[in-house]
C-alpha cells in the first residue's frame, strides 16, 4: 500500500496514547498539520511561540497518563522549543518532539530550515531519529516513544523531511502499538536491606522527589511510622 509520511505521522500518533500536539504550522510541517486537522483521537492545539507549547507539553506529560507532544517546524520552530525540551530533559519528563525537514532528495543545499538540528538537540534529548523512507514512521515513532517513557523518562526527537510528508511511499503494513512492560519491581532483599536500615536509624529523614509522585499515601504512612521529618524537592511538590 502507499501513504503520505503525513498520514503515517497521524496514524502512529493515534495509536499512542496522545491526545494533543502543541505547535504552529508553517513550512515544512503544513502537511503534518493537514492529516492532524482530519484526526479524531489527536487535537492540534495552535500556540503562539513553540516555547510555549514546549511547556504545555511538558506539563501534560506531568500532570496526565498521556504524552505531551510537539509539532513544530524546523530549524527556528526547534530553536524556539528548546528551553522546554531542555527543561523536560532536566527533570526526566517524556516529551515526543517531530519536526518538519528540509527536502533531502533535490542534491541543492542553502534551503530555508536546513539545519542540523540533531547536533542541536543532542544535549537535550535522549535520542534523535532522522526519516529517510516512508516505512521508518510509523516504527520509529513507536521506538520514540517508548524511549521517551522507558528508564529516566525524557524527550526524543524525530524530524520527517518535507518531501516525505507530501509524497506518497510504499510501506508493507502498519504495525500496532505494544506498550512497554512495566519496570520490574526492585529485589526483595533489597527491599529488606533497607526496612532494616529504617527501622535502625536513630534519625531518620525523608526527602522525596518526583518519582514518589504517585505514592504520596504510603510516604505519609512512612513517615508517620518512623516519626521522619519530610522535606520535598521542587518537583516533589509535584
Amino acid at each position: 500500500m502507499k501513504k503520505t509520511g503525513a498520514w503515517l505521522v497521524t496514524y502512529a500518533l493515534e495509536q499512542l496514547p496522545v491526545n494533543f500536539t502543541f505547535g504552529i504550522p508553517g513550512v515544512h510541517n503544513t502537511e503534518l498539520y493537514d492529516e492532524l486537522n482530519k484526526s479524531e483521537r489527536v487535537r492540534p492545539i495552535l500556540v503562539t511561540h513553540e516555547g510555549c507549547g514546549a511547556f504545555m507539553a511538558d506539563a501534560v506529560s506531568r500532570t496526565s497518563d498521556t504524552v505531551g507532544t510537539l509539532v513544530i517546524v524546523p530549524a527556528a520552530g526547534v530553536t524556539h522549543a528548546m528551553s522546554g525540551i531542555g527543561e523536560a530533559f532536566l527533570d526526566g519528563v517524556p516529551m515526543l518532539i517531530i519536526s518538519g525537514g528540509t527536502r533531502q532528495d533535490t542534491g541543492r543545499s542553502y534551503q530555508l530550515h536546513q539545519w542540523d538540528q540533531h547536533a542541536a538537540l543532542k544535549p537535550l534529548t535522549k535520542k534523535t531519529f532522522l526519516i529517510t523512507e516512508h516505512s521508518q514512521i510509523v516504527p520509529t515513532i513507536f521506538e520514540a516513544y517508548t524511549i521517551a517513557v522507558s528508564d529516566e523518562p525524557g524527550p526524543v526527537f524525530v524530524e520527517v523531511p518535507v518531501e516525505i510528508q507530501l509524497f506518497r511511499g510504499e510501506i508493507d503494513d502498519l504495525p500496532t502499538f505494544s506498550p512497554p512492560a512495566p519496570p520490574p519491581n526492585p529485589p526483595q532483599d533489597e527491599i529488606r536491606q533497607a526496612v532494616e536500615l529504617l527501622k535502625s536509624a536513630e534519625k531518620p529523614g525523608i526527602f522525596v522527589g518526583w518519582g514518589a509522585r504517585d505514592a504520596s499515601d504510603l510516604v505519609v504512612r512512612l513517615a508517620e511510622a518512623l516519626e521522619a521529618p519530610v522535606a520535598t524537592t521542587l518537583q516533589g511538590l509535584s
